[in-house]
């Protein structure tokens, strides 16, 4: 992956001097390969006596400070009815008081966050077969609660733009139909009206470049990869990613956003007696697709999960798991921005890989995996180098499941997972 070097500490620069008949070269810095992350100490961030909810996530701005945001409920409670927490921790990891999003007594799950430049964030979840939503302000305020859908609603996504809008969407399911949804979510906690993007089925995905330009992708009843371009003036016209075949199915969307609106939009392509595939494509900012790269290799029988990131300058990394006879391992592979594919690497035994980068592409990729007497599982890590190199495999979690990473544009990690074993509280790591 390719991008511009941004401090001597942080990179391990190789220069060289070029020298011709009475000329001196300037000196010149080349990408260097991953680093090793120095880790803070693990902190248990839900409340005592709370167990949580598996897949929690967090957002990190631009100054490097958290939101972790997670669902649980309280242990010592006649009926475990789930809630969703935040905590914000800042750069210097000073974190502030736990605080509750959504009401006692609805059904809330999987919180999804995202913030602007300054740390305002929005959270978004599923409530008692709806989508809810509050916003957090970078001083921890809490905005009202918002019921974002008007109908039976699931797995929401968001994204915030650098000035603080958010963009929410979801599938809605009506009569036995499916409809992928978004709507504006203003940092003062206003509500848009409800956007139409077209016929959906699968979790739509969102990105936002730094004008504030949204991409929507999703699969069309599994038929087709579509995306749409949303901005508070308008939504472009529906463009079909990959288009349908005769027995060829899309399922898991992932999308990255480039600063100019330039995205990769992955998928996974499965044909009648064919194992899946991951495929990825290019769409660029005025509208044109680059070519179907085919990103895992034809032997990789898929796991269930997959995951893709992206830096500023429009390079990614797609991560996924692959059986095995001796089970499930990770994979991870780069996509420059131009399309040029890096090398499969095997990160480790495991599964559930994700992945998040800094804006020149240095990142972190997690996975879970048993640990060495099977009866709980670990949080894995490997730093990602600029030019899609991987650093060496670390344990960050002893006992942890459902790892979520984020990156600030400067590499400042901040890891969330669930405790594997009993009473599953709700843990972080930060690292650089």
């Amino acid at each position: 992956m390719h991008g511009p070097d941004r401090t001597a500490t942080r990179r391990r620069t190789r220069q060289f001097t070029a020298g011709v008949v009475g000329v001196l070269a300037a000196l010149a810095a080349v990408p260097a390969p991953a680093w090793a992350a120095t880790w803070s100490p693990i902190q248990v961030v839900s409340e005592p006596g709370w167990s949580g909810l598996d897949q929690p996530f967090v957002a990190v701005d631009r100054q490097g400070d958290s939101l972790l945001a997670w669902a649980g409920c309280d242990n010592n409670a006649s009926s475990c009815n789930d809630q969703v927490k935040a905590q914000l921790v800042s750069v210097d990891g000073t974190a502030g008081p736990v605080q509750t999003l959504s009401p006692l007594g609805a059904s809330a799950f999987w919180p999804k966050v995202a913030s602007d430049d300054d740390g305002d964030s929005a959270v978004v979840w599923t409530q008692d077969g709806l989508v809810a939503g509050r916003r957090v302000s970078a001083t921890g305020e809490l905005g009202p609660l918002q019921m974002i859908a008007t109908w039976h609603g699931v797995s929401p996504a968001v994204a915030v733009d650098p000035s603080g809008l958010a963009l929410v969407t979801w599938t809605e399911i009506r009569d036995g139909a499916y409809t992928t949804k978004a709507r504006y979510f203003g940092a003062d906690s206003s509500l848009g009206p409800e956007l139409t993007l077209g016929v959906g089925v699968d979790q739509p995905v969102v990105g936002v470049d730094r004008a504030g330009t949204a991409v929507v992708a999703w699969t069309e009843s599994y038929e087709r990869v579509v995306a749409r371009r949303v901005r508070p003036e308008g939504v472009a016209p529906l463009r079909v990613i990959a288009g349908r075949a005769t027995d060829v199915r899309y399922a898991s969307v992932s999308l990255a956003v480039d600063r100019d609106g330039d995205a990769v939009i992955s998928y996974r392509w499965s044909k009648a007696g064919e194992p899946p595939r991951l495929r990825a494509r290019h769409y660029s900012h005025a509208d044109t697709l680059g070519s179907v790269l085919s990103v895992s290799p034809a032997a990789h029988e898929l796991s269930l999960f997959d995951e893709l990131a992206g830096d500023l300058d429009g390079d990614a990394v797609l991560t996924w798991g692959r059986w095995t006879p001796e089970g499930i391992q990770v994979f991870a592979r780069s996509i420059s921005s131009t399309g040029v594919l890096g090398t499969v690497t095997r990160l480790g035994v495991g599964d559930w890989p994700k992945v998040a980068l800094d804006d020149d592409g240095d990142g972190l990729v997690t996975w879970q995996a048993w640990g060495p007497d099977v009866s709980t599982t670990q949080v894995h890590a490997r730093t990602v180098g600029q030019d899609g190199t991987f650093g060496t495999d670390e344990i960050i979690a002893p006992d942890g499941r459902y790892a979520q990473p984020a990156s600030s544009p400067t590499g400042r990690f901040s890891v969330i997972w669930q405790k594997a074993s009993y009473e599953y509280d709700i843990r972080a790591r930060f690292g650089q």
